[in-house]
């Protein structure tokens, strides 16, 4: 793996440990100070509330000055947000605090994953990467779930998940700290630390180039070709992409030996490019002399991410898609400890035993996502993800023995883990690399909309004492999402695999 992709995963280890100990201490923390089930609810819908409404503004703010600063900034906010929750005992404050922390978790979500991309080389790596990224996560996760358990039986206070909370924020804290030494710039990934011109993706990029441009130096790959396929795609434009092409190689090491290939690739590239986009509805037609004037003078007053968004159909299909995931996953994964206080009836000690435990399991998910997807194909992978998530859901709404709940409970979260680890790593991977901050804006707006829907109505069930019902209507959506992914979705993702095949490999030889 790239230098960037190695400094990334070793660094998230911090950021599992983190959220390790803050979502394992967050809902008992504030039990513990008198809140009921449904406040924390309400709690947790305003911050994913707020996560929505930003979320898009924040995916197109990373595509201007960067998604280096933005996840820094996302770190440091988690981190304030813990430890306001830590000082807090009035509800006003929670909801501050989940305010800070839910910014936080907006920037991290819309920049993260495109981020990491960034530093690969091919899609496999991009494929690796993620799916590493995850398992780094949720080992750490575990940890972090243990060292919670600790702090909380050594505090005999009142308050006694403050320490975990306060622990939490240093973590993260140091993590932005380390991340902003060690990662290399985005704009600057593609070489060995010098600065990059707007056109191979620096800030004010219009067309950044994708992921197998981002690490030119290391993997041998000519980077004025990827950014004339860019401008291609940006512009619709052969001979603007052919300039382009030309003012790189110009400008770069090697120029004059590298002009002629450049430019017929870029041509080659932005004819077909261009006949393709035509015909999928991506790139408008010029409009003609006498009909579609007024048009063409009212389109430029449209920011260019604007025009993109409302014309490219895939992006929708892919947020609608991320709205049901969301849906189905907040009925159950953000109240786990919850199920287990009340419905298990276990000490807290042993709930962070639980959750420790479900670390290992997210982390064995998230190595085996990868291996799945290869051997089995997207169609197979995706239908015994989706199903065998539903079947689980479906046991857990039976009456059982505590410890069997746990464990069924434990095994679905590694299970959901995996479905939406291959869910956002082939849905990211299968768009061009201009449409990735847009979707990333999209994905968490959509998924907040649909997680706030099911955390309002999972709190109205708790508040009732009925912790059963909420894992029915998880199972059935998850029938729902599966055959809306496999009608809409899945022919995206394989189509993309399609036209990888058909392009020569980023990784070169």
């Amino acid at each position: 793996m790239t230098i960037g992709v190695r400094r990334f995963l070793a660094t998230e280890a911090l950021y599992g440990i983190g959220i390790g100990l803050y979502s394992l201490a967050l809902n008992l923390h504030l039990l513990a100070l008198g809140a009921s089930g449904g406040q924390i609810a309400s709690i947790s819908a305003v911050g994913i509330l707020i996560m929505g409404i930003g979320a898009l503004p924040a995916g197109m703010l990373a595509g201007k000055i960067g998604r280096k600063p933005m996840l820094l900034a996302g770190s440091m906010l988690v981190a304030a947000g813990a430890a306001l929750f830590a000082t807090g005992r009035s509800l006003p404050v929670w909801y501050a605090a989940q305010a800070v922390a839910s910014a936080g978790f907006m920037c991290i979500e819309t920049t993260e994953i495109q981020l990491l991309f960034r530093y690969c080389r091919s899609r496999r790596e991009e494929s690796r990467a993620f799916h590493g990224m995850f398992a780094v996560f949720t080992a750490f996760t575990g940890l972090g779930n243990l060292l919670g358990g600790i702090l909380s039986r050594a505090d005999a206070s009142a308050a006694g998940h403050a320490p975990s909370l306060y622990a939490s924020a240093v973590c993260i804290a140091v993590l932005s700290l380390l991340r902003l030494r060690l990662l290399p710039a985005e704009r600057a990934a593609g070489g060995s630390g010098g600065e990059s011109s707007p056109a191979m993706g620096g800030p004010g990029a219009g067309d950044r180039p994708g992921p197998a441009a981002a690490d030119a130096s290391e993997s041998g790959l000519h980077p004025g070709a990827e950014a004339a396929a860019g401008a291609a795609n940006g512009s619709c434009d052969a001979a603007e992409a052919d300039s382009r092409a030309r003012d790189i190689t110009d400008n770069g090491p090697g120029g004059s030996d590298r002009r002629e290939r450049a430019a017929a690739d870029a041509s080659a590239r932005a004819a077909s490019g261009a006949e393709e986009k035509h015909a999928s509805g991506d790139c408008p037609a010029k409009p003609s002399v006498s009909g579609g004037r007024r048009q063409a003078d009212s389109l430029p007053r449209l920011p260019q991410g604007i025009r993109r968004l409302l014309r490219n159909r895939s992006l929708w299909l892919l947020a609608a898609n991320a709205c049901l995931i969301g849906f189905v996953f907040s009925f159950i994964g953000p109240f786990m400890n919850v199920y287990l206080k009340f419905r298990a009836a276990w000490e807290d000690d042993l709930i962070s035993y639980v959750y420790t435990v479900n670390g290992l399991v997210l982390f064995a998910a998230s190595l085996a996502a990868p291996k799945i997807m290869e051997r089995w194909g997207a169609k197979a992978a995706f239908t015994g993800a989706f199903l065998g998530n539903a079947g689980l859901a479906f046991l857990l709404l039976i009456a059982q023995p505590a410890p069997v709940f746990a464990a069924l409970l434990v095994l679905r979260s590694g299970s959901f883990s995996l479905l939406g680890n291959l869910v956002d790593s082939e849905t990211m991977s299968s768009l061009r690399e201009e449409d990735r901050n847009l979707y990333a804006g999209m994905r968490a707006v959509f998924r907040c909309v649909g997680s706030s829907l099911s955390t309002m109505t999972a709190g109205f069930f708790m508040n009732a004492g009925d912790y059963h019902t909420p894992f029915l209507i998880a199972g059935v959506l998850l029938i729902v999402n599966f055959m809306y992914f496999r009608s809409r979705v899945l022919p995206l993702i394989i189509k993309g695999d399609d036209n990888l095949r058909g392009e020569p490999q980023a990784g070169g030889a």
